[in-house]
């Protein structure tokens, strides 16, 4: 008889314990964090399914932001990359927790890099890749990586894969004047707007 795979770990269930876990604060370390925090991490430590593990760990991570911990945040992305080096979404979400910071943006931009090299490498998630690229732009404040993401996304608009996202407008939103050559600014929105049309 073949065995069931188990349901992943985080549930609508347990994602309403870790809201109900956020208080009181408890100490941890001589520092006081929302309970939510050390609760997962009794859950992390217990778990031994490695991609489990890794969905615990991406919700620490969002309550360590929660609570604006941001360098223990950034302990757990990188951890997250640590055990899964070749997937590109681990290499994207460090880029985006590094880009948070100014003092970090080289770095973001490495890690940006690394996980559209992982994509390009693999064939999936390309366009996402670019996105997340083009985020990390806005982030750094860095209008040539921005505008060459940009580009990407325009040509690449036509390809279909499987395993990837479509065009994001939420790159455009309240975007500085000049950040961008406004003709490249028009075909991506129009190229957005074909997107919807179809859809």
């Amino acid at each position: 008889m073949a065995r069931r795979k188990k349901p992943m770990t985080v549930t609508k269930e347990l994602r309403a314990q870790i809201r109900a876990q956020r208080e009181p604060f408890t100490d941890v370390d001589g520092r006081l964090v929302p309970g939510s925090i050390p609760f997962l991490r009794g859950l992390i430590e217990a778990e031994k399914d490695p991609l489990d593990r890794d969905s615990l760990l991406g919700e620490l991570s969002g309550e360590y932001l929660r609570a604006d911990l941001y360098d223990e945040h950034l302990l757990v992305q990188r951890e997250r990359v640590a055990n899964h080096p070749e997937a590109a979404v681990m290499w994207l979400g460090l880029a985006h927790s590094l880009g948070m910071k100014r003092d970090r943006a080289d770095e973001a931009k490495q890690a940006v890099a690394k996980g559209l090299e992982i994509s390009r490498h693999t064939g999936t998630l390309i366009r996402y890749s670019l996105t997340c690229q083009a985020a990390v732009a806005r982030q750094t404040n860095d209008p040539a990586l921005f505008e060459s993401s940009l580009r990407e996304l325009i040509e690449d608009a036509e390809n279909c894969r499987e395993e990837d996202s479509g065009l994001d407008a939420h790159i455009l939103i309240d975007l500085p004047i000049g950040f961008c050559p406004p003709d490249l600014e028009a075909k991506y929105r129009n190229l957005l707007e074909q997107e919807d049309r179809s859809s």
